[in-house]
């Protein structure tokens, strides 16, 4: 009986592990055939562009809703949504005779996209928005020639490329969570109005009367654009202030080229790029916002005269002034002062790892001018002298060396010291020429002895050389009275040396006597000879005058730059209250010296 027992439980236990394989393998047929249905009704419709196109133009509703739905290129219908037109030509006449317009409000909601060749959609007006919501595909989309009058709205879909030529986009372009290969606009033209706002309210950022409208605005979190290009477009201009914002996400590459961005405010907040950020002949008229932008210090193309007139900013409501180094209020904001700072200095490492020190030291100095407007701050709301010096040294630092980063500019500021300093020594006496009152009125009184006399030039001449005249003299006759008692080859040695001693006299008496005017006493001249002397006496005297004044320039610029450079020489060869100057500009040129070797020394470094 037991074992009857034992044996009955075996069979069902059997039969039970049959019937679960059983309804396992029922289990697995229903899932693999529930999804072998899915997959095959995951769209109800396949049609082609053409018909695509064909339905929206079509429609008399307002509203134009395709869903699940899979639009394909079709080889035989579809020859005028081919690849024709290259990315460099412009649309034909036939082009902008040629269009269709759509009527209704354009929504395509979970459908794919074409996928299986490179299509060009062109040549369409879209007279109201539409909008691609979880849509997929299209490998290349191209939409050329395409006008869009009530925006264009793109929504968390999955897609290869999409891009724009020679379009028109009216009031904005929507991105949100968008996962996309390649989204670019080319040769396109976008415009923006406040009277437009009524008509497509849906987002709650769209106000009437306001002084900005969202020309891009593009919201991503998880979701990646793998390249965002911007080229050669064209904003128009209009009453509102166009916005161009890039809130969050992550982007492998964003270009812009050839923009002139005019009244439009760019903003980029919290987002990243990983490979390569161009920016190259854009005009901005307004700081681009950089609230946590990132961006790669190796391939970024973005030369900082594009922002140098406005630089950097940060920006909360766009209807106000965005705050940037010259804003009191983020200079007084810790917080804020700190997050823009940031901002300047991942630019500044940008340019100096690229070798771009033009762009690197013209960032730096809109950086340091915001440090010189925090430490105004920092005074004028806790006066202290340390406070004081470093907001007036900054100060000094901008204006002698452009904060370092112009050692030229810091040379230029020395030499015209030089020469400031120069000129008040040019009015003080100095013991290296010795040309001060006395001096000239010895010289006057030997002019009116010249014309009371009969004393010709050459005399005045010998009286101030007749000691070393006589003292040559003597040595000519000490040699011949010796030149029995000497070495012939002694002899030989001092006749060039008494020769080149007494040339120069002879040359001067030469020079004296054939220039001599006077030839007499000026009281007993014709009246013809006293005008033809006083003529040429009054010329040389011009000459002579002009050559004291270069001697005591010359005097005054060379001790002016040996007390600039501090090199010292001894007695100093002024006197009186010159003395005192001159000690005060050997100070001065060993400060400014300092930080010319400094700034000079930091650019060759940079370099």
């Amino acid at each position: 009986m037991a074992t009857y027992n034992i044996a009955n439980k075996t069979n069902n236990m059997i039969k039970t592990n049959k019937a679960i394989k059983i309804l396992f393998l029922i289990l697995l047929c229903n899932v693999a055939f529930s999804t072998h249905l899915f997959s095959e009704n995951k769209y109800k419709r396949k049609i082609s562009i053409s018909e695509w196109i064909a339905e929206m133009e079509n429609c008399k509703d307002k509203l134009y809703l395709l869903e699940d739905t899979e639009i394909y290129f079709d080889y035989a219908k579809d020859s005028l949504y081919s690849f024709i037109h290259p990315r460099g030509i412009k649309p034909s006449v036939s082009d902008k005779k040629n269009v269709k317009t759509i009527l209704p409000t354009v929504i395509i909601h979970h459908c794919k996209l074409p996928d299986n060749s490179t299509c060009q959609v062109r040549n369409i007006i879209f007279q109201n928005n539409i909008a691609f919501r979880h849509c997929e595909g299209a490998g290349q989309l191209i939409l050329y020639n395409c006008t869009f009058n009530q925006g264009l709205d793109l929504h968390q879909s999955n897609l290869g490329s999409l891009e724009f030529w020679y379009s028109s986009i009216l009031q904005r372009t929507v991105v949100c969570e968008l996962q996309i290969n390649n989204l670019s606009f080319r040769n396109c033209s976008f415009y923006t109005d406040s009277k437009r706002v009524q008509t497509i309210q849906r987002y709650g950022f769209e106000i009437e009367n306001q002084t900005y409208q969202y020309l891009f605005r593009i919201l991503q979190s998880e979701k990646n654009i793998d390249k965002f290009y911007l080229s050669e477009c064209e904003i128009l201009p209009t009453e509102v202030k166009p916005i161009i914002t890039f809130i969050g996400g992550k982007y492998d590459e964003i270009s812009f080229k050839g923009i002139n961005f005019s009244n439009s405010i760019v903003n980029f907040s919290k987002c990243s790029v990983k490979e390569n950020l161009t920016v190259s002949k854009c005009k901005f008229n307004l700081p681009i916002g950089t609230r946590k932008f990132n961006f790669p210090k190796d391939n970024t193309s973005f030369h900082w005269n594009q922002l140098d007139s406005v630089g950097l900013g940060l920006y909360g409501d766009y209807a106000l002034a965005p705050k940037t180094n010259k804003t009191d209020s983020l200079i007084s904001d810790v917080d804020l002062y700190n997050e823009l700072n940031s901002s300047y200095r991942k630019f500044f490492s940008m340019y100096r790892t690229q070798g771009d020190m033009e762009s690197a030291n013209a960032c730096f100095i809109q950086m340091k001018d915001m440090e010189t407007r925090r430490y105004r701050h920092l005074y004028r709301n806790d006066p202290s002298i340390k406070t004081w010096f470093n907001w007036r040294f900054n100060q000094f630092l901008k204006y002698f060396s452009g904060y370092g980063t112009n050692p030229v500019q810091s040379l230029i500021i020395s030499m015209w010291t030089i020469l400031i300093f120069a000129g008040m020594y040019f009015f003080c006496y100095s013991e290296w020429d010795c040309i001060n009152r006395t001096f000239l009125i010895k010289q006057h009184r030997k002019i009116m002895q010249y014309f009371r006399s009969e004393q010709r030039l050459e005399d005045f001449y010998m009286e101030d050389y007749i000691e070393d005249l006589k003292a040559f003299a003597d040595y000519k006759n000490e040699m011949v009275e010796s030149k029995l008692e000497l070495p012939t080859f002694i002899i030989l040695l001092g006749k060039p040396l008494y020769l080149f001693s007494i040339i120069r006299h002879k040359l001067l008496s030469f020079t004296y006597r054939r220039t001599e005017v006077l030839q007499g006493r000026w009281i007993d001249l014709k009246p013809a000879r006293k005008v033809f002397v006083g003529l040429t006496v009054s010329f040389s005297l011009l000459i002579y005058i002009i050559y004291l004044g270069f001697i005591r320039a010359l005097n005054a610029t060379t001790l002016s730059v040996n007390a600039f450079s501090t090199l010292g020489f001894g007695a100093i060869p002024v006197k009186g209250a010159s003395r005192y100057i001159t000690i005060l500009e050997g100070f001065l040129g060993w400060f400014l010296l300092s930080i010319f070797s400094v700034s000079l020394i930091s650019q060759m470094l940079q370099n």
